[in-house]
């Protein structure tokens, strides 16, 4: 028994185990070791279903690579479309979707029951779940539907279940299951990613909103251009200070005026305070509303304000105008999501070698229809993905 479990330990603990493997390209040159090999045909089946199943190939991709058809481009595309189609694509959406959304993190802090009891009525217990789910079953949506990636900026959809459709206050949907719905005019503030109240949820701290960490969620998840870290005594935006009514919006303008935050959050807060009309729980507000004490506001709350700066020089004095310039950055949409994809598909951060690719392929998306689907077969088809 002892040797058993001796043997069983070096195997459960080997990389071998923990990581499928792909030998390095040899070189005669031991300091040069930049020559590429192109993957064997299992390697390539194993590579794939990682990528889009989370998990080993199935029976057909083995066969496939068995009878060297995979390598083939007609069969390799016939297999991606395959593969998007079976339940086991669940494994891209749970682990490309939610780590690229960030979606584990949403109920990262809980919203204070004292200042929102309204998140808390009976009404809406399991809420959070929903709030969690919607991202998932949008992205799950416009994949099956190969519709543009632009509804990820603004759409005139997005999916609910009855009891998220009621919190946001949009009537005559029931029933427990995820489906499309049709957003009226008065609803296209919940189009697109802005308007899920995970991404509220995750941008505030449980009493009041944070636009600081809203901007930099936008920066990161959407454009792949995270702002650096701030300088160690750059300090916080602090909460009010006894005899202060000041919004989160004045607050955050007198934190600019120090010297060593003004250049950072000159890029970072025009996207975070845009979104400055959804609440901590991600409700739309015209007034302030949240922060202790409760009696701060009273009965004279301030209007909130929407008018800012995106670093380019485009001003915006609403939600729905900051959301039609953000899709005015498709193309640097685009090349995010397409960067964060081909470093999820090759398990490696992406080097400056792979820019004449992104370069092609966010090319060739702005001139068709730009959808997820297109980029997960460009990046299976290129050299890249099919070279180690």
């Amino acid at each position: 028994p002892s040797a058993i479990k001796t043997g069983l330990i070096a195997t459960l603990c080997s990389p071998k185990f923990l990581y499928y493997f792909e030998p390095s390209p040899t070189s005669s040159n031991e300091e040069n070791r930049s020559d590429r090999r192109r993957l064997t045909d299992h390697e390539l089946a194993t590579r794939l279903s990682y990528f889009l199943w989370s998990s080993m190939p199935d029976q057909t991709l083995f066969e496939s690579a068995s009878t060297g058809k995979i390598s083939r481009p007609d069969v390799l595309s016939a297999q991606i479309d395959r593969m998007i189609g079976d339940r086991k694509f669940q494994g891209f959406l749970d682990g490309f979707v939610r780590q690229w959304l960030k979606i584990n993190e949403f109920d990262r802090f809980d919203p204070d029951e004292a200042i929102f009891p309204e998140y808390h009525q009976t009404e809406f217990v399991g809420i959070e779940q929903d709030i969690i789910t919607q991202p998932i079953e949008f992205l799950t949506e416009l994949i099956h539907s190969d519709e543009s990636l632009g509804s990820i900026l603004d759409s005139d959809w997005t999916m609910l279940s009855g009891k998220l459709a009621s919190y946001y206050g949009i009537d005559d949907i029931t029933g427990d299951e995820f489906r499309r719905v049709h957003l009226p005019p008065e609803q296209r503030i919940r189009g697109g990613l802005l308007g899920m109240a995970g991404l509220h949820r995750w941008g505030s701290d449980g009493s009041r909103t944070k636009p600081v960490e809203r901007g930099k969620y936008i920066l990161d998840v959407l454009f792949n251009d995270p702002p650096p870290p701030p300088p160690p005594n750059a300090g916080e935006v602090e909460p009010n200070v006894r005899g202060e009514n000041l919004t989160v919006a004045e607050r955050l303008a007198k934190h600019r005026e120090q010297t060593t935050c003004m250049n950072c959050h000159r890029r970072i807060d025009p996207y975070g305070l845009a979104l400055e009309n959804f609440n901590v729980i991600g409700r739309w507000r015209d007034r302030i509303d949240g922060e202790k004490p409760l009696h701060r506001w009273g009965d004279d709350r301030p209007m909130i304000e929407i008018n800012g700066m995106l670093p380019g020089g485009q001003q915006y004095s609403s939600f729905d105008e900051f959301k039609q310039m953000l899709i005015g950055q498709r193309e640097r949409f685009l090349r995010g999501l397409t960067e964060k994809l081909l470093a999820y598909a090759l398990g490696r951060t992406v080097d400056p070698t792979a820019r004449p690719l992104l370069d092609n392929i966010v090319q060739q998306r702005q001139d068709e229809v730009e959808t997820l689907r297109s980029i997960l077969h460009a990046i299976v088809a290129s050299e890249t993905f099919r070279t180690k």
